[in-house]
């Protein structure tokens, strides 16, 4: 008896604990007031006072549990990043009818409602929580595809800092207490034929339930919200749940309308032909000017450096404000001096692999489901891409990311994009680095190390380089790392302020090395192009700080949501190219852009490409915009039939294996 006695005050210890630290970790996080403190101490209490005491129930009151405790589970999930109130009454319906199923499931698969809603509420417990952090992080909800990314993200989970508000600590007391009330019931299913049938019926219907969400019939007869416009919008709209299983319908490349190998190449034949009816018309191509200048023989191939540098952006294109000097004063004085502009991407405060597809490529994620990531998905073999066409060209192709090989399965695209060689973070010696990683100083130098080493042999360069020295988690302590650069007339300097600082200067530092690279490049007699962009903006507790100081009220409007993918561009050479500025291109285009001011022909893809940007300069995974400026949504139907033209061929590149058209590509 009293060893029996000291369980159960040992296990109401450690109810009443996990609540007091969790309590904690939100004092010590955002921080919480006194009313809210005293409550949180309450509930950590009762549950302690819970679970010593004998407090059992039957069949009654575990009846009414089953009704009620699914029910406060789906509340709490949608506390964690929204509130139960944003959802309509048919969308909290086919919230719940998930939530009922999932707790019958595990119920019967368990055999007892203690060990089942033990289970069952232990799923959107994690999730949610898990979930928050990914929002926190890179400002969008978790999607399925994440879950082919665990390993990226575990490596660099560790630069993050993982604070929790009082709204979330009160959430997970929530869930707690789910598991408390339901594990003092005595109903359990000793019958293994009703536990088999019930478990096989349960089953069966949450399977119906998971097909069914996927319909496009159903989400119109519940109401559920498809335009796929921001993900936090879909799942502020409809219910965590409900959103992230609706999208296993978008873990397959739907075929476009009127799709054939015929019908794709007969768009790759008139591209081919449009190209030179416009040759014909003595238009001069780029090498042949740089040639009649003196600056490039036709026949000499230039050496070419790609820099796709981590979290790199301009946070002036949310207003104005003062900071200590110059953010980065060398990179925008060569944009008024060689080509440069914004470029538009399709992510924000993550998922960088998607910026390197859209180049790499030419491809869009507008055709992909939201959220998607095509390294890991669809790129399953070998394929064209910008490597593989500079390498029938003569060009050595080396690919270089200063971190691990295996993020976003690179290690294996960059072989099947056709690079020669992948320079990883292992082939990094005692680098510079900054707040753990390698700095895009230490990066740039390895360009010109593998700049050198081919030419020495007599060859020409491909370099693509992704950086990693501003990478996310600014908020993070970082001893080898200290901001000079400051937000000036800004008052109290919070948390948020200083990690916002700490990127500012890390964009300060990143100008510097690319000087210094440049420098190198102006020296060298053979022809050199340079294309540098960044890969997305910062999360957005950086933007909002700087929304904040610049008084901007945010907007819903396409125009405004659209300022938060926005990313410089410069395209220098160490010969010269006339000064040019684009208002506004997507990262697909951005190949086509090099190719030329390199004077190398054009793909036929990029030759398509290079006619549809003149009227749709931008098409990214969230809008595109037009020539006038216009901005539409994905699924408008203004240039529906242009875009379905771009979403053939597209689709004949990454789903129509056996014929796909790689000479067309760049194969």
């Amino acid at each position: 008896m009293l060893k029996f006695k000291m369980k159960k005050a040992a296990a109401a210890l450690g109810a009443a604990a996990a609540m007091l630290i969790i309590t904690g970790f939100a004092v010590a996080g955002e921080g919480m007031d006194t009313a809210r403190f005293t409550v949180a101490l309450l509930l950590a209490l009762g549950a302690g006072l819970f679970v010593f005491f004998d407090v059992t129930y039957g069949k009654l009151i575990s009846a009414l549990m089953y009704l009620a405790l699914p029910a406060l589970a789906f509340g709490a999930l949608e506390n964690y990043t929204h509130v139960l109130s944003d959802l309509d009454l048919p969308i909290i319906v086919l919230n719940l009818a998930f939530f009922y199923l999932l707790y019958a499931v595990a119920t019967f698969l368990f055999g007892s409602v203690r060990r089942g809603f033990f289970a069952a509420t232990l799923v959107p417990m994690l999730f949610g929580l898990a979930n928050y952090f990914v929002v926190s992080f890179r400002s969008s909800p978790i999607v399925p595809w994440d879950f082919l990314s665990l390993g990226t993200a575990a490596s660099v989970a560790d630069n993050y800092t993982f604070t929790i508000t009082w709204k979330v600590a009160f959430v997970l007391m929530i869930f707690i207490w789910i598991i408390l009330l339901a594990s003092k019931s005595r109903v359990s299913f000793r019958r293994l034929r009703i536990r088999l049938a019930g478990a096989v019926l349960s089953v069966l219907l949450l399977a119906g339930y998971l097909s069914g969400i996927q319909k496009s019939s159903v989400q119109s007869f519940f109401g559920m919200d498809t335009t796929l416009f921001t993900l936090n919008v879909l799942y502020r709209n409809n219910g965590i749940a409900a959103a992230f299983l609706g999208n296993l319908r978008f873990l397959s490349i739907e075929e476009p309308a009127g799709y054939s190998a015929d019908e794709a190449e007969a768009l790759a034949a008139q591209a081919e032909k449009e190209e030179a009816a416009d040759a014909g018309a003595d238009k001069p191509s780029d090498a042949q000017k740089m040639a009649e200048d003196g600056m490039q023989k036709e026949t000499e191939l230039p050496n070419i450096v790609v820099i796709m540098d981590e979290a790199f952006s301009d946070l002036f294109v949310w207003g104005d404000f003062q900071t200590s000097e110059e953010v980065m004063p060398f990179f925008k004085s060569m944009q008024q001096e060689a080509i440069g502009g914004e470029a538009y991407v399709s992510v924000k405060g993550g998922n960088t692999a998607n910026t390197e597809f859209e180049f790499l490529t030419g491809n869009t994620m507008a055709f992909l489901p939201v959220g998607s990531v095509p390294y890991q998905q669809y790129i399953n073999e070998d394929m064209p891409s910008l490597a593989s066409y500079l390498k029938t060209l003569g060009y050595t192709a080396t690919a270089i990311h200063p971190y691990n090989a295996s993020g976003w399965d690179r290690d294996e695209v960059y072989e099947r994009f056709g690079f020669d060689e992948f320079l990883s973070l292992k082939d990094f010696v005692n680098p510079h680095c900054m707040r753990g990683y390698v700095s895009d100083r230490a990066a740039f130098d390895k360009i010109i190390e593998e700049f050198e080493k081919t030419k020495a042999q007599g060859g020409r360069s491909f370099i693509f380089e992704v950086t990693m020295q501003n990478h996310g988690g600014y908020s993070k302590p970082s001893p080898d790392f200290e901001s000079y650069l400051k937000l000036e007339g800004v008052s109290p300097k919070t948390t948020s302020v200083f990690a916002t600082e700490k990127y500012l200067t890390l964009m300060n530092e990143t100008d510097r090395a690319l000087q210094d690279l440049l420098l190198y490049f102006e020296e060298q007699e053979e022809p050199v192009v340079v294309l540098m962009f960044g890969d997305h903006q910062p999360s957005d507790y950086i933007t909002d700080v700087i929304e904040r100081i610049c008084k901007t009220q945010p907007e819903e409007s396409l125009e405004y949501v659209q300022r938060g993918y926005r990313v410089p561009f410069l395209l220098w050479s160490n010969y010269g190219l006339e000064h040019t500025y684009y208002e506004g291109v997507s990262v697909n285009y951005l190949g086509g852009l090099l190719l030329e001011a390199a004077g190398l022909p054009l793909t036929g893809y990029q030759k398509f490409l290079s006619s549809l940007m003149e009227q749709l300069p931008v098409i990214t995974g969230n809008v595109c915009r037009d020539a006038n400026g216009t901005f539409y949504q994905r699924e408008d139907e203004t240039y529906a039939e242009l875009l379905n033209d771009y979403k053939i061929l597209q689709y004949n590149y990454l789903v129509d294996e056996k014929n796909r058209m790689s000479q067309f590509f760049g194969g």
